[in-house]
C-alpha cells in the first residue's frame, strides 16, 4: 500500500478563486510560540554580536565581557539605543494603527495616540527627523506597489496576476522592512559601543591598559602603565573593579582601594551624541548634556593629586 500523498490531504481552493490562491492555502502559517522562539534567538545573536563589536573583534576580550557582565549586556544594549527606539515605537504605531484602523476596537485609540504622543515626544529631535525619512520613504514604496498592482489587476497573464497577488501580502509592511533596514544600519555603525557610560579614572598608583602596540602589526609585548584613563566599568564588587579601556579595549581588574576618582563622562569617540527632545525643543529650551566630553575631564583630573580633595579653580 502506497503512502498517502500530502498534497491529498490539502483542501481544494473554492470555486472562482483568484489564482495562487491554492498556493496561500498551503504555507503553514508560523505560530506564536515559534515566533517567540525566532525572536529570543535573534536577540541573542544580537548580543552576542554586540559583545564581539565591543571587543573590537577578540575572542579572548568577548569572552572575558560575558563572563564578567552576561545581565548587563541586554538591559545596557536597549538602552543605549533608545535614542532609535521611541521614535520606531511612535511612528510605527502611528503606521500600524491607520493601516489596520478597520479592526482596531475605538476603546483602544485613547492608548495608541497616548503611546504614540509620549514616545514621539521623548524622542530627540534629530532621530526623530531620521525616523521621519524613513517613513517618507516608505510612503513612496507603497505608492508604487499601488501603481504596479493597479498595472497588474486586469492583466491576462497569470504570472502577472500571480504576483499582484502576492504584492497584496506586502501592503503596509514596506515601513517595517526599511526601518528594520535602517535600525540594522545603525546598529552595525554603533556597533562598538560599549553598552555602559564612559568613566575617567584616576588612580592612586597605575594600572596596566595594554600589553602590545596595537599599530606596529608585530604582536610584541609592550607593557603599557597608566594613571589616569577613559574606560568602560564593565562588573563591580566591594573589593574588584572590572574596566573596558576606552582605547585598547583591555580588560582590567581594579582594586577599589586603588582607584581614587572616577567621574562619569562621555566618550565622544563612542558614543552616541545626545539631542533634545520633542518635548523640549517645542518649549524652546536648548539642550544641554549633562556628561562632559572625557578628554576635558582627563584634563581636569591631571590637576588633582590623589589623595587629595578635587581641585575647584577650574
Amino acid at each position: 500500500m502506497s503512502p498517502p500523498d500530502p498534497a491529498a490531504s490539502t483542501p481544494p481552493a473554492p470555486e472562482g478563486a483568484p489564482v495562487g490562491a491554492r498556493d496561500e492555502q498551503a504555507t503553514p502559517m508560523v505560530t506564536a510560540r515559534e515566533l517567540v522562539a525566532i525572536g529570543s534567538a535573534l536577540l541573542l545573536l544580537l548580543f552576542l554580536i554586540k559583545i564581539y563589536g565591543v571587543a573590537r573583534y577578540s575572542l579572548t576580550t568577548t569572552t572575558a565581557l560575558l563572563a564578567a557582565t552576561p545581565v548587563q549586556v541586554a538591559l545596557g544594549t536597549v538602552t543605549i539605543y533608545a535614542y532609535f527606539v521611541l521614535p520606531a515605537i511612535a511612528l510605527g504605531t502611528l503606521w500600524f494603527a491607520v493601516r489596520f484602523r478597520a479592526r482596531i476596537q475605538p476603546a483602544l485609540w485613547p492608548l495608541i495616540l497616548i503611546i504614540a504622543s509620549v514616545t514621539a515626544l521623548a524622542s530627540p529631535y534629530k532621530y526623530l527627523l531620521q525616523g521621519l525619512a524613513v517613513v517618507l520613504a516608505a510612503l513612496c514604496v507603497e505608492l508604487f506597489i499601488r501603481q504596479v498592482r493597479h498595472r497588474w489587476r486586469d492583466s491576462a497573464d497569470e504570472r502577472l496576476v500571480r504576483r499582484y497577488h502576492r504584492l497584496a501580502g506586502w501592503r503596509g509592511l514596506s515601513v517595517v522592512y526599511l526601518g528594520a533596514a535602517s535600525l540594522a544600519f545603525q546598529f552595525m555603525h554603533s556597533l562598538d559601543v560599549p553598552w555602559v557610560s564612559a568613566q575617567a579614572f584616576l588612580l592612586n598608583g597605575s594600572a596596566v591598559t595594554t600589553t602590545q602596540d596595537l599599530f606596529d602589526g608585530a604582536n610584541r609585548l609592550k607593557v603599557r602603565p597608566e594613571s589616569r584613563f577613559v574606560g568602560y566599568p564593565i562588573a563591580e564588587t566591594e573589593e574588584w573593579l572590572t574596566v573596558l579601556h576606552a582605547d585598547t579595549r583591555y580588560v582590567m581588574r581594579i582594586p577599589q582601594s586603588a582607584v581614587d576618582t572616577r567621574l562619569t563622562c562621555h566618550n565622544e569617540d563612542d558614543q552616541l551624541s545626545g539631542d533634545q527632545p520633542l518635548l523640549e525643543a517645542l518649549q524652546g529650551n536648548t539642550y544641554s548634556s549633562p556628561n562632559l566630553d572625557c578628554r576635558e575631564v582627563l584634563r581636569y583630573l591631571s590637576q588633582k593629586v590623589p589623595g587629595r580633595p578635587l581641585p575647584t579653580g577650574n
